[in-house]
């Protein structure tokens, strides 16, 4: 087995060396016909012509319809001179062979119709090869240009099945190059949001407590509290988010949903701003993906009104209707500026929504104040 795979590529790096052999070979054996035969002599013009029938096979594969041309006009002189050549003549086949195998419809059509015309010279001849036995050349021929055409169909059916998986397998490592990039933008969507709204309240915590260090010391201690409390928790979190990816396999608390809503207005309350909750409809179940979504939008929200608002004041409200989710959150502070560009924190709560197909306005209103407006349509699975 080793050797055969040698062998092919050797055949594949050097293809003349073997066909040099080939027609070393074929030299050889028409030599040794000769010397066995009953007129073991041989002319001068004989050699010559058995030279140029046998040397082109040394380039069968790299001039194949050259080889059959000059090595059949050949072998057809030497008939006419009256000379044997069944050797010369039986390698005409592997030639025919050759140019069908590789080359084009076109050029194997001429080669045949050369063939043709050679056995049919042949035979008119008297006495050189008989009907029948044209026929039988012929048919022959026809047979190794089908065997050449159908190899050079399996070649290319093969070529175009291991392009085919060379693609499938580029696909392959584009889909998981894509899908790692997804999740990386999720960590960081998700970090974002955490670290956000973390320091947000931090913020908060710590301007209270500076304003009432001196005067109040038990609410300086209550805010210092609440800070170290809020760091904790944004650790836990943030360790969480890094070490899934880590470690895939870890069992990890589950990610936050639309039932921790009341731990973010805990959150709020302790950062100064209190938020009242409004519950409309009937709740349908939520897959843990949505769930996250919603809770990182108001948790986005609610971070927002705390850094930029300027009040101690908001409203959130969750409304199930049959077929949509509604998410609101109000307040009554200083609203936007008119000219501020949308934030990385709108921008990934846009696109969290969007990802359910869903939509979101944000922007000030008319009688002062913000607003978040947030609204998805319920999901297939969620049942109607």
């Amino acid at each position: 087995m080793r050797t055969w795979r040698a062998l092919q590529r050797l055949d594949e790096d050097r293809p003349w060396l073997l066909d040099g052999i080939l027609a070393l070979g074929l030299l050889l054996a028409v030599t040794i016909a000769i010397a066995f035969s009953l007129h073991p002599t041989i002319s001068g013009l004989q050699l010559v012509l058995l030279l140029i029938a046998t040397v082109p096979f040394a380039a069968r594969r790299i001039l194949p319809l050259t080889v059959l041309l000059v090595s059949g006009s050949a072998v057809v002189a030497l008939l006419l001179l009256g000379y044997g050549t069944p050797v010369v003549g039986s390698a005409l086949f592997l030639a025919a062979y050759s140019v069908a195998a590789q080359r084009s419809a076109r050029i194997t059509a001429l080669a045949a119709v050369f063939c043709a015309a050679l056995i049919g010279l042949v035979a008119a001849l008297p006495g050189r090869m008989s009907w029948p036995e044209a026929i039988t050349n012929i048919a022959l021929f026809v047979g190794m240009f089908a065997l050449g055409r159908a190899g050079q169909a399996q070649r290319r059916a093969s070529a175009l099945l291991a392009e085919r998986a060379e693609l499938a397998e580029r696909a392959k490592v584009e889909a998981s190059r894509n899908a790692v990039n997804q999740e990386r933008l999720r960590i960081a969507r998700e970090l974002h949001d955490v670290v956000g709204h973390s320091l947000g309240a931090i913020a908060l915590q710590a301007g209270v407590g500076a304003r009432v260090a001196i005067d109040d010391p038990q609410a300086a201690q209550d805010a210092l509290t609440a800070i170290a409390e809020r760091s904790r928790s944004s650790l836990h979190e943030v360790r969480q988010l890094l070490g899934a990816l880590r470690n895939p396999g870890d069992d990890n608390a589950p990610n936050p949903t639309l039932n921790e809503l009341d731990h973010l207005v805990a959150q709020a309350g302790a950062a100064g701003v209190g938020v009242d909750v409004v519950r409309d409809g009937e709740p349908w179940p939520l897959s843990p993906a949505l769930g996250l979504t919603c809770y990182r939008v108001l948790q986005e929200s609610l971070t927002n009104v705390m850094r930029h608002s300027g009040t101690d004041r908001a409203e959130v409200r969750v409304g199930f209707d049959p077929d949509r989710l509604t998410l609101v959150v109000t307040d009554q502070g200083q609203g936007a500026p008119t000219d501020a560009v949308e934030g990385g924190g709108q921008v990934g709560m846009r696109e969290r929504i969007a990802v359910w197909g869903g939509r979101l306005e944000a922007g000030n209103l008319p009688g002062g104040g913000y607003r978040v407006l947030a609204e998805i349509p319920r999901p297939e699975e969620a049942g109607q």
